[in-house]
């Protein structure tokens, strides 16, 4: 489920750790989360009152109130959760009471989630797949063929074409690439008007349909699918820069939040999830002593961690931290608080576009940490898996690591389609395509070598 900020139906835990803020949406997790959910009340001083205070009563019952206390088995909450001393009616959403028996052999198993089924299934979760990935897993490397021409209303277009038999039916695959967008397909044969042996019948079919002028035409240079590979490279990052703030308990503002420079235990705790510690020593391109950095899945992720950012003491507004950290599009929030919010509105950025908050209580004293996360995101970003309705709480493990980075891989390449980003990349592209073509161009009509392409 997702809640928009302008929308009259709220889930009963929205605003889900965040101060709702126009422009954003909030992903719903669908999950009633409790107090306890991420604090093991079984060590608090609250339940020793009440131990001490039933010593008298070997039934477990609070005679004065007539409560009846019990095991409870908080399973409904997503999270393998231990089974805890609870009074009846304290706890929201979660009625049900259990023996104190717990070697019970009848109680029933907790069903897993689906993102523990894909976990124990995958030992992993789904990047989400960007456009710019289909010639290199289609196309390149296998027999086919590039087309081209400057049309006189699109512009520079390079058409991808190769035929396959799938399912015993003979099909042209193709890759269609303007400035403005690209296309890419499975057309069956008999769908063509054309002799489907004559490749030349076939794209000039293909081009009439869509009133390409002037006429496709070959291109005869070698080079040409690492051109078109390098051209998709330039909008597949191998490499990101994340930012991470720490907030504590009531911190509101851009400056309270980029002025905290010690970290507490639950926090480098959770930096350690994140990726290892490394001294910015060959990392020119970074600023700072210490950061974060992980190579995951063939991706290189530096994460811009404000406490390890430089600081100058006499700058309030800290902004050596936030001109990293605001350059960035993903943050990873995370608040060490039970009673504070976040504005992602606090952060003044243009680029930042989507913030995923992970919480824990700064009282916890359950091992392994527990963590419950929420997303907002601009609201020209659309929604991107894994979802947090599948599951939001987890343990500090390794599914919930791999779960984290496919969130932030996918966050940031969720954001590249807002306006801001998609019209960065039309610039690039529309310079790139155009260096192409006219090199194609320029050897079909006088075979002489390509100028160098602009980069």
């Amino acid at each position: 489920m997702i809640i928009n900020q302008t929308s009259n139906e709220f889930c009963e835990e929205f605003p889900h750790n965040f101060i709702p803020t126009p422009g954003y949406w909030i992903e719903c997790s669908r999950q009633k989360i409790t107090t306890d959910t991420i604090w093991d009340e079984s060590e608090s001083d609250h339940d020793n009152e009440i131990q001490e205070g039933n010593e008298d009563t070997p039934d477990g019952t609070d005679q004065e109130n007539g409560h009846d206390l019990r095991r409870r088995d908080r399973s409904e909450d997503g999270g393998s959760f231990p089974l805890e001393i609870a009074l009846p009616g304290s706890l929201p959403g979660c009625n049900d009471l259990y023996e104190d028996d717990e070697d019970d052999d009848n109680s029933l198993p907790r069903k897993k989630t689906t993102i523990e089924e894909q976990w124990e299934k995958n030992q992993g979760f789904e990047l989400t797949s960007v456009e710019q990935e289909t010639y290199e897993k289609y196309f390149y490397g296998t027999e086919h063929w590039n087309y081209f021409t400057s049309d006189e209303d699109l512009g520079p277009i390079i058409l991808s074409i190769k035929q396959e038999t799938l399912n015993n039916r003979d099909q042209f695959r193709i890759l269609v690439r303007a400035i403005s967008y690209t296309v890419h397909g499975l057309i069956p044969a008999s769908c063509v008007f054309a002799d489907r042996y004559n490749r030349e019948e076939v794209v000039r079919s293909l081009g009439n349909e869509v009133n390409i002028c002037p006429a496709l035409t070959l291109g005869q240079l070698p080079d040409t699918p690492e051109e078109l590979l390098k051209l998709d490279q330039v909008f597949i990052k191998s490499e990101l820069k994340v930012g991470v703030i720490y907030v504590k308990e009531g911190q509101y503002s851009e400056e309270e939040i980029l002025d905290n420079n010690d970290n507490s235990m639950l926090f480098e705790e959770f930096l350690q999830v994140l990726g290892e510690k490394v001294r910015l020593r060959g990392f020119d391109r970074y600023k700072g002593l210490y950061s974060i950095y992980t190579n995951w899945r063939n991706i290189e992720i530096m994460f811009h961690v404000s406490t390890l950012l430089p600081y100058e003491s006499h700058d309030p507004q800290k902004l050596q931290r936030k001109r990293h950290i605001g350059n960035d599009i993903v943050c990873v929030v995370f608040l060490e608080a039970d009673n504070t919010s976040f504005s992602p509105a606090c952060i003044k950025s243009h680029f930042l576009h989507t913030f995923i908050l992970v919480r824990t209580s700064p009282r916890i004293k359950r091992k392994p940490t527990r963590y419950e996360v929420s997303v907002v995101t601009r609201d020209e970003v659309g929604a991107y898996k894994p979802y947090l309705w599948e599951q939001s709480l987890f343990d500090k493990g390794p599914m919930f690591r791999e779960w984290l980075l496919t969130k932030i891989v996918n966050g940031e390449r969720a954001s590249y389609s807002a306006p801001k980003f998609a019209r960065m990349q039309e610039r690039t592209r529309s310079q790139m395509l155009e260096d192409i073509v006219a090199n194609l161009q320029n050897h079909a009509e006088t075979g002489q070598i390509p100028k160098p392409y602009r980069r």
